[in-house]
């Protein structure tokens, strides 16, 4: 069915207005672009071409679990579709559950995990970042194409959206700092996190790391610390603590021979400028701090604060 009437688009409109970011779509398959003059999959060769110079191709590629993810910005999905024809779905795949568990807690940057979907038949459930894809918002129309709730509250749905923004918008340092500082931060903060020590219970009242943008004489970190943790357990030394994750990369860097200071600070998030955080310095991206449910509050309220400093 053509629906092209404002009647059509009006009830497509409104069916949009039950959906949220991360709810689920049924999709069987990804349209992916591929070359039959250079490709990695068998069988493109013998595909129709889509162009009429023969250079495209398209080849579907399976959805095992049947299921996609809205990835849509939620304010996007309820405009008309006249102004936002289509929906941008990620597949959802079923990991096992250590795979899920290391999704949930960030070590698996590039899944979301979900919790489990019982209308869907999914017990481990995530979204896969590798692909993206639209459909058209018109399919909406069609009752026999199922749809499903992700069971998100609305602290989760923060969490979706700053991983998504993430995937696609993390700022790319400068090759040495990646080689010679931030790598090597990434390595011992992971190896910090659950471990009694100093820089260990540091770590895991981390709610993230920003560092200077360009490769230069000084390194500047601004570690941002959830206050309620750090009062929560034992008394932790801010500096010491630094020391220890900061002091090996300081010996490599004197054992390369390589010129750089690297001098990192702890902050709250009430501590800290929106100039510091978005144009001083970016977010590092880690994969291995905490996505509980403070995360996403703590996000929301920095946002607040965010806004407090724009005024």
């Amino acid at each position: 069915m053509i629906r092209r009437s404002d009647e059509d688009k009006a009830e497509i409109e409104q069916l949009a207005q039950g959906l949220w970011q991360g709810d689920l779509l049924a999709a069987p398959l990804v349209p992916v672009l591929e070359s039959p003059h250079s490709t990695f999959l068998d069988g493109v060769d013998e595909l129709e071409p889509v162009d009429e110079h023969g250079l495209w191709t398209v080849a579907p590629q399976q959805i095992d679990t049947g299921w996609g993810a809205i990835v849509t910005q939620t304010c996007d999905l309820v405009r008309h579709p006249d102004k936002m024809p289509f929906l941008q779905l990620m597949p959802i795949v079923e990991l096992d559950e250590l795979t899920w568990k290391a999704a949930h807690y960030g070590s698996r940057g590039d899944y979301f995990a979900l919790p489990a979907i019982e209308t869907a038949g999914l017990a481990f459930p995530a979204i896969d970042s590798q692909l993206s894809f639209p459909v058209s918002k018109a399919v909406l129309g069609h009752a026999a194409i199922p749809r499903a709730a992700a069971p998100l509250d609305p602290a989760a749905r923060v969490l979706l959206s700053s991983w998504l923004m993430r995937r696609v918008g993390r700022y790319a340092f400068p090759n040495d700092l990646e080689q010679h500082v931030l790598s090597h931060l990434r390595t011992k903060v992971a190896k910090s996190m659950g471990r009694n020590s100093m820089a260990g219970r540091f770590a895991d009242a981390l709610l993230g790391v920003w560092c200077s943008t360009e490769w230069a004489a000084t390194v500047s970190l601004i570690f941002i610390v959830d206050p309620n943790r750090l009062a929560s357990g034992a008394a932790i030394d801010a500096d010491k603590a630094m020391s220890e994750i900061v002091n090996p990369i300081r010996r490599r860097l004197a054992g390369e021979d390589v010129k750089a200071q690297v001098l990192p600070t702890a902050r709250t998030l009430d501590k800290v400028s929106a100039q510091q955080l978005f144009i001083e310095h970016r977010q590092v991206d880690m994969d291995v701090l905490p996505t509980d449910e403070f995360a996403a509050k703590a996000s929301l309220e920095a946002l607040a604060a965010l806004s407090s400093d724009a005024v």
